[in-house]
């Protein structure tokens, strides 16, 4: 976790989280077929107000790619703030970095640069969630220094040189940036079943999740996340890669799940698994509020 300014959770904002999870509905397994969310090839766009987008594309990702309901309310600030002008003040977050040793090339590039494009001049409006879903444990049991940086996992060196995404994040809160979110990029079935023409429109972020792999499924399969998806370092420095990407863009981006976006089409992901949706909205609240 971003060290110097430690974030407590007190009881105003602890009651606030039960709160807004009281107003999320319960998930209840669904094929991932069910339900999708309607995406308009036209307009590359999916159905919908920015907040009506998130609820559907938020929806709980299960093991095996299933999905939960459509969430009736979004847990704050996110439920205020999507879709709209993200007034922040660069000053105020470059400040912050400097004061948390934070390079600003790790959270997706400079600030000075726009987001990405489509070869038709769209911007970027989606920013992706995923899980790296490997390393595959199997058997064993998770390590019990997977949020640390002596566990291999949280190498972002190895994970950049792959270059499936724009930003990987560790388990200990470190980000690197193997591609520029100015730089159009594809890392879903969706996107590649449109062609070109969707490439640009979504910002990917990959978290490090190892898994295991369930007993009585197929050999090598990866259905089991830990308990706890991602450390809580890892959900912060993901809030602060998502609001240095709507500050660029200059308003709310609308975050998404890599299993949401894929559902329905054949062998599609099933991550991010585990993601505690409250708290990563709580450390994104704490930064709204930090760089006004």
């Amino acid at each position: 976790m971003i060290g110097v300014r430690k974030f407590w959770i007190h009881k105003t904002f602890a009651n606030a989280l039960a709160l807004s999870a009281m107003c999320l509905l319960l998930p209840r397994p669904l094929s991932a077929a069910t339900e999708a969310c309607h995406f308009k090839n036209d307009l590359l766009e999916f159905e919908g107000t920015p907040g009506e987008q998130a609820k559907c594309l938020l929806r709980p990702v299960l093991k095996g790619a299933k999905l939960g309901g459509k969430l009736q309310q979004l847990p704050d600030p996110l439920e205020r703030l999507i879709g709209l002008p993200a007034k922040l003040s660069k000053d105020r977050f470059r400040q912050f970095l400097k004061e948390n040793n934070v390079n600003e090339s790790d959270l997706g590039g400079s600030l000075e640069y726009d987001v990405s494009r489509t070869s038709d001049g769209a911007r970027a409006e989606y920013f992706v969630i995923h899980d790296t879903s490997t390393p595959v444990i199997e058997s064993s049991e998770f390590p019990v220094n997977i949020n640390e940086t002596t566990w291999g996992g949280n190498n972002l060196k190895k994970w950049a040189q792959i270059k499936k995404t724009h930003v990987y994040i560790n388990r200990s809160g470190q980000s690197i940036t193997a591609e520029n979110f100015s730089t159009p990029w594809r890392a879903t079935k969706l996107e590649l079943q449109i062609g070109e023409r969707a490439r640009g429109r979504f910002l990917h972020v990959e978290s490090i999740q190892p898994r295991r792999s369930e007993p009585t499924g197929p050999p090598g399969n990866d259905l089991i996340a830990p308990v706890r998806g991602f450390s809580d370092a890892q959900l912060e420095r993901l809030a602060l890669v998502y609001v240095a990407a709507s500050l660029r863009r200059g308003q709310w981006m609308i975050p998404a799940f890599h299993a949401v976006i894929d559902s329905g089409f054949k062998n599609g992901h099933d991550d991010p698994q585990s993601f505690d949706l409250q708290k990563w909205a709580l450390f994104v609240g704490k930064f709204n509020d930090e760089f006004q």
